[in-house]
């Protein structure tokens, strides 16, 4: 960009062409060379360091995923960047867990007849 070039903003874009309703904007950057490279090397550093922790943070969630333990369940979800769960996900996920808890009790209402070979016989009351 030459030093007599205008940058104009036209509603939430910018363009080197005047537009209606447009204004020119100041883009110059008045940091100097050594501080826009001090800023660079800066960002590269971060991006450097966000890649390594998420990769961290992946191989954990796949080491989790692989032992497969009952807190991990969704484990697979987070390492491979998926949406949060919904309502009816989260539901779901409650009745799992709530399986793989002890199982319940048989009652001993719906157990089987004993070895006679009489019908369980009706108390007479009817459920609402």
């Amino acid at each position: 960009m030459g030093a007599s070039a205008q940058t104009w903003r036209c509603g939430n874009t910018y363009s080197d062409q005047p537009c209606e309703g447009g204004r020119t904007v100041k883009v110059d950057d008045p940091r100097s060379n050594a501080d826009r490279k001090a800023s660079e090397d800066a960002t590269r550093r971060n991006e450097s360091s966000a890649s390594r922790l998420a990769r961290s943070r992946q191989s954990l969630e796949r080491e989790a995923l692989r032992q497969a333990g009952p807190t991990t369940l969704d484990a697979g979800r987070f390492a491979s960047n998926a949406q949060p769960l919904t309502p009816a996900e989260q539901a779901a996920q409650a009745r799992r867990r709530k399986q793989m808890a002890e199982p319940r009790p048989t009652s001993t209402r719906f157990s089987s007849p004993s070895t006679d070979d009489e019908a369980p016989k009706e108390t007479g009351k009817k459920k609402k």
